[in-house]
Protein backbone atom coordinates (compact mmCIF):
# COMPACT_ATOMS: atom_id res chain seq x y z
CA UNK A 1 0.00 0.00 0.00
CA UNK A 2 1.82 3.48 -0.93
CA UNK A 3 1.42 6.69 0.77
CA UNK A 4 -0.67 8.86 -2.34
CA UNK A 5 -1.20 11.49 0.23
CA UNK A 6 2.56 12.37 -0.13
CA UNK A 7 1.94 12.65 -3.45
CA UNK A 8 1.30 16.30 -5.34
CA UNK A 9 -2.02 16.74 -7.57
CA UNK A 10 0.30 16.70 -10.57
CA UNK A 11 1.87 13.31 -9.78
CA UNK A 12 -1.56 11.93 -8.77
CA UNK A 13 -2.94 13.07 -12.03
CA UNK A 14 -0.59 11.06 -13.77
CA UNK A 15 -0.80 7.93 -11.76
CA UNK A 16 -4.71 8.07 -12.95
CA UNK A 17 -3.98 8.64 -16.78
CA UNK A 18 -1.42 5.91 -16.85
CA UNK A 19 -3.79 3.22 -15.20
CA UNK A 20 -6.02 4.22 -17.55
CA UNK A 21 -4.11 4.30 -20.47
CA UNK A 22 -3.79 0.41 -19.62
CA UNK A 23 -7.77 -0.77 -18.44
CA UNK A 24 -9.31 2.06 -21.70
CA UNK A 25 -6.49 2.28 -24.28
CA UNK A 26 -3.28 4.13 -25.10
CA UNK A 27 -5.27 7.04 -26.07
CA UNK A 28 -6.37 8.43 -22.97
CA UNK A 29 -5.47 11.79 -23.34
CA UNK A 30 -4.56 13.89 -19.72
CA UNK A 31 -4.86 17.57 -19.68
CA UNK A 32 -2.11 19.99 -18.19
CA UNK A 33 -2.69 21.37 -14.09
CA UNK A 34 -5.28 24.01 -14.07
CA UNK A 35 -9.07 24.91 -14.25
CA UNK A 36 -10.11 21.52 -15.57
CA UNK A 37 -14.02 21.77 -15.68
CA UNK A 38 -14.70 18.64 -14.64
CA UNK A 39 -11.95 16.43 -16.01
CA UNK A 40 -8.20 15.86 -15.71
CA UNK A 41 -8.47 13.40 -18.62
CA UNK A 42 -10.56 11.61 -21.51
CA UNK A 43 -10.38 8.57 -24.21
CA UNK A 44 -12.64 8.54 -26.99
CA UNK A 45 -13.33 4.82 -28.40
CA UNK A 46 -13.84 1.54 -27.40
CA UNK A 47 -12.31 0.56 -24.08
CA UNK A 48 -9.40 -1.95 -23.60
CA UNK A 49 -10.83 -3.89 -20.87
CA UNK A 50 -13.34 -1.67 -18.59
CA UNK A 51 -15.85 -2.78 -16.89
CA UNK A 52 -15.21 -6.21 -18.45
CA UNK A 53 -12.99 -7.28 -21.83
CA UNK A 54 -16.98 -8.99 -23.06
CA UNK A 55 -18.49 -5.52 -22.02
CA UNK A 56 -16.23 -2.58 -22.33
CA UNK A 57 -17.00 0.81 -22.66
CA UNK A 58 -17.30 2.81 -25.75
CA UNK A 59 -17.73 6.36 -26.95
CA UNK A 60 -16.10 9.32 -24.71
CA UNK A 61 -15.06 8.58 -21.54
CA UNK A 62 -13.96 11.49 -18.90
CA UNK A 63 -11.71 11.45 -15.97
CA UNK A 64 -11.45 13.24 -13.08
CA UNK A 65 -8.42 12.67 -10.35
CA UNK A 66 -9.48 14.10 -6.74
CA UNK A 67 -6.17 14.49 -5.11
CA UNK A 68 -5.80 14.58 -0.98
CA UNK A 69 -2.71 14.72 1.64
CA UNK A 70 -5.18 14.21 4.24
CA UNK A 71 -4.30 10.26 6.01
CA UNK A 72 -6.98 7.67 5.76
CA UNK A 73 -9.81 9.94 3.98
CA UNK A 74 -12.98 8.53 3.50
CA UNK A 75 -15.40 9.12 0.06
CA UNK A 76 -17.73 9.42 2.76
CA UNK A 77 -16.06 12.57 4.31
CA UNK A 78 -18.73 15.20 4.56
CA UNK A 79 -16.00 17.82 3.09
CA UNK A 80 -15.73 15.26 0.06
CA UNK A 81 -19.37 13.71 -0.07
CA UNK A 82 -22.73 14.37 1.44
CA UNK A 83 -26.45 14.84 0.03
CA UNK A 84 -27.65 17.33 2.18
CA UNK A 85 -24.84 19.79 1.05
CA UNK A 86 -24.15 21.89 -1.98
CA UNK A 87 -20.52 23.32 -1.16
CA UNK A 88 -18.81 19.36 -1.11
CA UNK A 89 -16.10 18.42 -3.54
CA UNK A 90 -18.76 15.91 -5.36
CA UNK A 91 -21.49 18.36 -5.28
CA UNK A 92 -19.63 20.83 -7.02
CA UNK A 93 -18.05 17.84 -9.62
CA UNK A 94 -21.81 17.02 -10.23
CA UNK A 95 -22.78 20.35 -11.89
CA UNK A 96 -19.72 20.13 -14.51
CA UNK A 97 -21.04 16.35 -15.25
CA UNK A 98 -24.15 17.30 -15.61
CA UNK A 99 -23.13 20.49 -18.30
CA UNK A 100 -20.66 17.72 -20.20
CA UNK A 101 -24.18 15.26 -20.10
CA UNK A 102 -26.75 18.67 -21.46
CA UNK A 103 -23.91 19.73 -24.14
CA UNK A 104 -23.54 15.56 -25.47
CA UNK A 105 -19.59 15.98 -24.06
CA UNK A 106 -19.79 12.59 -21.96
CA UNK A 107 -20.78 9.22 -22.32
CA UNK A 108 -19.11 7.91 -19.16
CA UNK A 109 -17.43 9.31 -16.34
CA UNK A 110 -14.51 7.62 -13.84
CA UNK A 111 -13.62 9.24 -10.77
CA UNK A 112 -10.64 8.62 -8.81
CA UNK A 113 -9.26 9.11 -5.39
CA UNK A 114 -6.39 8.41 -2.63
CA UNK A 115 -9.48 7.65 -0.27
CA UNK A 116 -10.95 4.72 1.37
CA UNK A 117 -14.13 3.34 -0.84
CA UNK A 118 -15.96 1.04 1.16
CA UNK A 119 -18.53 -1.22 -0.75
CA UNK A 120 -21.20 0.37 0.97
CA UNK A 121 -20.48 3.46 0.23
CA UNK A 122 -19.40 3.21 -3.64
CA UNK A 123 -22.85 2.15 -4.69
CA UNK A 124 -24.59 5.28 -2.78
CA UNK A 125 -21.87 7.34 -4.79
CA UNK A 126 -22.72 6.03 -8.02
CA UNK A 127 -26.17 6.59 -7.03
CA UNK A 128 -25.76 10.01 -5.76
CA UNK A 129 -23.80 11.28 -9.49
CA UNK A 130 -26.02 9.86 -11.74
CA UNK A 131 -29.60 11.14 -9.74
CA UNK A 132 -27.99 14.53 -10.37
CA UNK A 133 -26.95 13.77 -13.52
CA UNK A 134 -28.86 11.79 -15.67
CA UNK A 135 -25.92 9.47 -16.34
CA UNK A 136 -26.84 5.50 -16.12
CA UNK A 137 -25.08 4.18 -13.39
CA UNK A 138 -23.71 1.65 -15.27
CA UNK A 139 -21.53 4.29 -17.20
CA UNK A 140 -20.26 5.97 -13.88
CA UNK A 141 -17.14 4.38 -12.43
CA UNK A 142 -15.34 5.02 -8.52
CA UNK A 143 -12.18 4.44 -7.61
CA UNK A 144 -10.38 4.36 -4.07
CA UNK A 145 -7.13 3.06 -2.30
CA UNK A 146 -7.84 -0.44 -2.72
CA UNK A 147 -8.51 0.05 -6.25
CA UNK A 148 -5.20 2.14 -6.73
CA UNK A 149 -3.29 -0.63 -5.46
CA UNK A 150 -5.18 -3.02 -7.31
CA UNK A 151 -3.61 -1.74 -10.56
CA UNK A 152 -0.56 -1.44 -9.43
CA UNK A 153 -0.13 -4.61 -8.72
CA UNK A 154 -1.63 -5.52 -12.10
CA UNK A 155 0.66 -2.80 -13.52
CA UNK A 156 3.44 -2.82 -11.31
CA UNK A 157 5.67 -0.40 -13.70
CA UNK A 158 3.54 2.38 -13.45
CA UNK A 159 4.96 2.87 -9.75
CA UNK A 160 8.67 3.54 -11.46
CA UNK A 161 7.78 5.72 -14.24
CA UNK A 162 9.66 9.28 -13.72
CA UNK A 163 6.02 11.21 -13.95
CA UNK A 164 4.56 9.59 -11.18
CA UNK A 165 7.91 8.10 -9.20
CA UNK A 166 6.41 6.30 -6.23
CA UNK A 167 9.12 4.43 -5.78
CA UNK A 168 10.90 6.45 -3.15
CA UNK A 169 7.46 6.53 -0.96
CA UNK A 170 7.82 3.84 2.10
CA UNK A 171 4.73 0.62 1.44
CA UNK A 172 2.78 1.69 4.85
CA UNK A 173 3.21 -0.25 7.26
CA UNK A 174 -0.37 0.20 8.37
CA UNK A 175 -2.88 -2.58 9.14
CA UNK A 176 -5.78 -2.27 7.10
CA UNK A 177 -8.81 -0.06 8.72
CA UNK A 178 -11.13 -0.35 5.62
CA UNK A 179 -13.47 -3.45 7.07
CA UNK A 180 -13.83 -1.95 10.76
CA UNK A 181 -14.26 1.21 9.30
CA UNK A 182 -17.31 -0.50 7.27
CA UNK A 183 -18.61 -2.09 10.71
CA UNK A 184 -18.48 1.01 12.84
CA UNK A 185 -20.18 2.97 9.88
CA UNK A 186 -23.33 0.58 9.62
CA UNK A 187 -23.52 -0.17 13.26
CA UNK A 188 -23.93 3.41 14.05
CA UNK A 189 -27.29 3.83 12.22
CA UNK A 190 -28.75 1.29 14.61
CA UNK A 191 -26.79 0.99 17.50
CA UNK A 192 -29.22 2.46 20.36
CA UNK A 193 -27.50 3.29 23.60
CA UNK A 194 -30.66 2.31 25.91
CA UNK A 195 -30.77 -1.21 24.25
CA UNK A 196 -29.05 -2.72 26.70
CA UNK A 197 -28.98 -6.73 28.51
CA UNK A 198 -28.72 -7.26 31.81
CA UNK A 199 -27.43 -10.94 31.82
CA UNK A 200 -24.49 -11.60 30.27
CA UNK A 201 -24.62 -14.27 26.95
CA UNK A 202 -23.26 -17.59 27.54
CA UNK A 203 -19.67 -17.77 27.56
CA UNK A 204 -17.43 -17.88 24.63
CA UNK A 205 -14.67 -20.37 24.63
CA UNK A 206 -13.04 -18.94 27.66
CA UNK A 207 -14.25 -16.93 29.92
CA UNK A 208 -14.34 -13.82 30.47
CA UNK A 209 -12.30 -13.86 34.16
CA UNK A 210 -9.95 -16.42 32.61
CA UNK A 211 -9.27 -14.59 29.64
CA UNK A 212 -8.24 -11.42 31.77
CA UNK A 213 -5.63 -13.69 33.17
CA UNK A 214 -4.39 -15.27 30.14
CA UNK A 215 -3.63 -12.28 28.80
CA UNK A 216 -2.55 -9.75 31.70
CA UNK A 217 -5.75 -7.59 31.59
CA UNK A 218 -5.22 -5.70 35.32
CA UNK A 219 -8.31 -6.11 37.02
CA UNK A 220 -9.77 -2.32 37.27
CA UNK A 221 -9.42 -1.86 33.45
CA UNK A 222 -11.78 -5.37 33.26
CA UNK A 223 -14.45 -3.89 35.43
CA UNK A 224 -13.94 -0.85 33.97
CA UNK A 225 -14.81 -2.21 30.30
CA UNK A 226 -17.17 -4.51 31.34
CA UNK A 227 -19.27 -1.65 33.33
CA UNK A 228 -19.27 0.38 30.00
CA UNK A 229 -19.65 -2.24 27.54
CA UNK A 230 -20.91 -5.48 28.54
CA UNK A 231 -24.65 -4.50 28.72
CA UNK A 232 -24.35 -3.65 24.86
CA UNK A 233 -22.74 -6.96 23.51
CA UNK A 234 -25.89 -8.66 22.84
CA UNK A 235 -26.42 -5.89 20.45
CA UNK A 236 -23.11 -6.00 18.84
CA UNK A 237 -23.69 -9.75 18.99
CA UNK A 238 -27.23 -10.03 17.21
CA UNK A 239 -26.05 -7.05 14.76
CA UNK A 240 -23.10 -8.94 13.18
CA UNK A 241 -25.17 -12.05 13.38
CA UNK A 242 -28.25 -10.14 11.68
CA UNK A 243 -28.35 -12.88 8.10
CA UNK A 244 -28.75 -9.46 6.20
CA UNK A 245 -25.68 -8.01 7.54
CA UNK A 246 -23.38 -11.06 5.84
CA UNK A 247 -21.21 -8.32 4.59
CA UNK A 248 -20.77 -6.52 7.15
CA UNK A 249 -19.52 -9.92 9.10
CA UNK A 250 -17.58 -10.16 6.44
CA UNK A 251 -15.94 -7.64 6.97
CA UNK A 252 -15.63 -7.91 10.83
CA UNK A 253 -13.83 -11.31 10.31
CA UNK A 254 -11.40 -9.82 7.98
CA UNK A 255 -10.92 -6.89 10.60
CA UNK A 256 -10.18 -9.25 13.74
CA UNK A 257 -7.57 -11.39 11.43
CA UNK A 258 -5.85 -8.41 10.52
CA UNK A 259 -5.53 -7.43 13.89
CA UNK A 260 -4.96 -10.07 15.55
CA UNK A 261 -1.95 -11.35 13.25
CA UNK A 262 -0.45 -7.58 12.18
CA UNK A 263 -1.01 -6.00 15.42
CA UNK A 264 -2.10 -7.84 18.71
CA UNK A 265 0.33 -10.83 18.43
CA UNK A 266 3.61 -8.83 17.53
CA UNK A 267 2.24 -6.08 20.73
CA UNK A 268 2.11 -8.81 23.43
CA UNK A 269 5.74 -9.67 22.75
CA UNK A 270 6.21 -6.16 23.78
CA UNK A 271 4.20 -5.02 26.42
CA UNK A 272 3.15 -6.80 29.54
CA UNK A 273 -0.18 -5.84 30.26
CA UNK A 274 -3.17 -6.05 27.54
CA UNK A 275 -4.57 -2.79 29.12
CA UNK A 276 -2.07 -1.16 27.20
CA UNK A 277 -2.72 -3.14 23.83
CA UNK A 278 -6.07 -2.03 23.94
CA UNK A 279 -5.72 1.55 24.69
CA UNK A 280 -3.18 1.70 22.65
CA UNK A 281 -5.32 -0.42 19.51
CA UNK A 282 -7.75 2.32 20.22
CA UNK A 283 -5.71 5.14 19.40
CA UNK A 284 -3.89 4.26 16.73
CA UNK A 285 -7.80 2.87 14.85
CA UNK A 286 -9.39 6.63 16.05
CA UNK A 287 -6.50 8.86 14.84
CA UNK A 288 -6.09 6.95 11.39
CA UNK A 289 -9.69 6.90 10.21
CA UNK A 290 -12.26 9.25 10.12
CA UNK A 291 -15.36 7.38 10.40
CA UNK A 292 -13.42 5.24 13.65
CA UNK A 293 -12.63 9.32 14.80
CA UNK A 294 -16.36 10.05 14.78
CA UNK A 295 -17.53 6.81 16.58
CA UNK A 296 -14.63 6.78 19.14
CA UNK A 297 -17.09 5.13 21.75
CA UNK A 298 -18.35 2.58 19.46
CA UNK A 299 -14.89 1.64 18.22
CA UNK A 300 -13.23 1.07 22.08
CA UNK A 301 -17.20 -0.90 21.98
CA UNK A 302 -16.28 -2.55 19.33
CA UNK A 303 -12.34 -3.52 19.81
CA UNK A 304 -14.16 -4.89 23.37
CA UNK A 305 -16.35 -7.11 22.22
CA UNK A 306 -13.70 -9.27 19.54
CA UNK A 307 -11.89 -9.45 23.01
CA UNK A 308 -14.67 -10.86 24.58
CA UNK A 309 -15.51 -12.84 22.54
CA UNK A 310 -12.30 -14.42 22.23
CA UNK A 311 -11.69 -13.18 18.84
CA UNK A 312 -8.45 -10.93 19.90
CA UNK A 313 -6.01 -12.08 22.39
CA UNK A 314 -5.10 -15.34 24.30
CA UNK A 315 -7.85 -17.75 24.98
CA UNK A 316 -7.77 -20.78 26.44
CA UNK A 317 -9.35 -23.17 23.23
CA UNK A 318 -9.67 -26.41 25.66
CA UNK A 319 -11.74 -24.34 27.57
CA UNK A 320 -14.99 -25.49 25.82
CA UNK A 321 -14.30 -28.84 26.16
Amino acid sequence: MYQYFDLDDSRFENLVVAICKQILGEGTQGFSVGADGGKDGEFFGKANSYPSKQKPWEGLTIIQAKHTQGINKHFTDSDFYSENSESNILAKEVIKIKKMVENNNIDHYMLFSNRSLTGGAKPQIIEYIAKNTELNSYDIGIFGVDDLNYYLDCYPHIANMRSINLEPLNIAPTINLNELSEVIGQFSKVFKDENVQKELLPKIRTSYKEKNKLNNLRNETARELEKLYIKHIFQIDQFLKDPQNDKILTSYQESIEEFQLQYIIPKQRELDYFDDIYNELVSYLTNRDYVLSKNRRLTRMMVFYMYWNCDIGKSNDDSSK
